[in-house]
C-alpha cells in the first residue's frame, strides 16, 4: 500500500514540478519555449579542466526537477560524485568507504537520480573492489554489495521513485548477471533466457538490467548462447516473468542484435522501450517499442552508413525515453565522431551537440524535454550540458 501511495503522489505532483522547473529555467537563461535548441554547459567545483588530461565533468542523470547527477574527475585522478540543483547549486559528495588516494582512480560515480532526489551508483574502496550506494535527499547513505557478487562488483544503473534499483554485477567466474535491489534491501537476480554465461575472455558479457518505472517492471538485455554473442531485449514483468523482444531488422551476425553491452535502454511509464539495434552490416539504428510490442525505427539525420556507425553505438550509450515519447540517445558520423541526438514524439530528430565539442553523448532527459549529458573539447577536457528545446 505504501508503495502505491508513494507512486500516486508523484502522479499527482507532476504537473506541479513542471511548472517549477520550467520558471526556474527562464530565470537561469534556458527558455523553456524557446524556437531553437538551447544549451548550457557547466563543470562542477573541483573538476580537473587541465588541457590535455580526459577529466572533468560527467553529468549521468536528471530528474523532473531538474536536478542533476553525475561524477566529476579531479587533478588527482580520484572520482567524485556531485549533485547540481535545478538553480545551479553543486553538492559534491563521497559514498562512504569510497577511496580518495590520489592517482587511485577510484572514488564515487553516480549513475541516476529519481524525482525524490535520491542517487544510485557505484563507489571504489582501496582495492579498486566496486559497491553500490543509495544516497537519500537528506545526504545519508545505504552502501550494498550484491548475494554473490564478486570480482567488479555491482553496477547500478537505474532506480524508481521507491527506491528500488537495478543493474548488473559479476560473480565468481566473472559472469554478468542482472539484479534488483527492493526498497526493503532484498535482492533478486537472474540471467536472460538462453544467455551466455562465461566470462568476457570468450567474448560473452552476459545479462544486465538497465531500468526500472514507477510500477516496477525492468527493462534489459542479454547476449546468448549461439556463438554469435547476438543481443537481445526483455521486460521483466512484476511476476519476474523475462519477456525477450527482438527489433525486427536485428542482425544474428557476431554482436548484432537489439541493444548492446552497456547500452541502457529508455523506458517509460507506459512501458514504451526506446534503445538502439544493430543490423546484419554492423551498423546501428533507434527504435521505439510499444507497451503491446509495436516498433518503430529510425536514424537520425547525419548518421554514418558504414560498420560501427549509425544511430547508437556499439557498447554503453545509454538512451533516455520520457513519459511523453521523446527521445535522445547518440549517434555516430562518418567519421567516427560521436554527437548527442533529440527525437520529438512526433519523429522529428535533431542533433544535440554543445558550441567547441568533438564527442557527444546524451546521457538523460525528463518529462519536460531538458537533457543532460556531457562533451568532450577540443583540449581533450569533459563536460556537462543541459540543452532544451520547445
Amino acid at each position: 500500500m505504501k508503495t502505491h501511495l508513494r507512486f500516486a503522489r508523484w502522479c499527482s505532483t507532476t504537473a506541479a514540478i513542471g511548472l517549477v522547473v520550467m520558471l526556474c529555467l527562464l530565470g537561469s537563461g534556458l527558455p523553456a519555449s524557446a524556437q531553437q535548441l538551447k544549451i548550457l554547459s557547466f563543470d562542477a567545483p573541483g573538476a580537473d579542466t587541465n588541457p590535455g588530461d580526459y577529466n572533468g565533468t560527467v553529468a549521468n542523470g536528471i530528474n523532473n526537477r531538474g536536478a542533476v547527477a553525475g561524477y566529476y574527475i579531479d587533478v588527482n585522478n580520484v572520482y567524485h560524485g556531485f549533485l547540481r540543483s535545478h538553480d545551479g547549486r553543486f553538492t559534491t559528495f563521497e559514498a562512504p568507504g569510497a577511496d580518495t588516494t590520489p592517482n587511485s582512480y577510484n572514488g564515487t560515480a553516480p549513475a541516476a537520480i529519481n524525482d525524490l532526489g535520491e542517487i544510485t551508483g557505484t563507489y571504489w574502496d582501496a582495492s579498486g573492489y566496486g559497491h553500490g550506494f543509495l544516497r537519500r535527499s537528506d545526504g545519508t547513505f545505504t552502501t550494498f554489495d550484491v548475494p554473490g557478487a564478486s570480482n567488479y562488483g555491482p553496477t547500478p544503473l537505474a532506480l524508481n521513485w521507491e527506491g528500488a534499483i537495478v543493474g548488473n554485477y559479476t560473480d565468481q567466474n566473472y559472469v554478468f548477471r542482472a539484479f534488483l535491489r527492493n526498497p526493503d534491501g532484498t535482492f533478486v537476480t537472474w540471467v536472460g533466457p538462453d544467455a551466455c554465461q562465461t566470462d568476457p575472455s570468450t567474448g560473452c558479457y552476459g545479462s544486465g538490467a538497465s531500468n526500472i518505472n514507477g510500477f516496477g517492471i525492468i527493462v534489459g538485455g542479454y547476449e546468448d548462447t549461439s556463438g554469435n554473442f547476438v543481443h537481445h531485449g526483455y521486460v521483466r514483468t512484476l511476476n519476474g516473468q523475462l519477456q525477450p523482444f527482438d527489433v525486427p531488422g536485428a542482425g544474428t551476425g557476431s554482436y548484432q542484435g537489439t541493444g548492446c553491452p552497456g547500452c541502457a535502454l529508455g523506458f517509460n511509464q507506459f512501458g514504451a522501450v526506446a534503445g538502439t539495434y544493430i543490423d546484419a552490416n554492423s551498423m546501428q539504428h533507434g527504435f521505439l517499442r510499444t507497451h503491446d510490442g509495436r516498433f518503430t525505427t529510425f536514424d537520425a539525420p547525419g548518421a554514418g552508413t558504414g560498420g560501427g556507425h549509425g544511430t547508437g553505438c556499439p557498447h554503453d550509450c545509454p538512451t533516455s525515453l520520457n513519459d511523453w515519447g521523446a527521445i535522445t540517445g547518440t549517434y555516430i558520423d562518418a567519421s567516427n565522431v560521436y554527437h548527442g541526438y533529440l527525437r520529438s514524439p512526433a519523429g522529428k530528430v535533431v542533433t544535440v551537440d554543445p558550441l567547441g565539442s568533438i564527442f557527444t553523448l546524451s546521457s538523460g532527459m525528463n518529462d519536460f524535454g531538458v537533457i543532460t549529458g556531457y562533451y568532450q573539447d577540443a583540449n581533450n577536457v569533459y563536460h556537462g550540458f543541459f540543452a532544451v528545446q520547445d
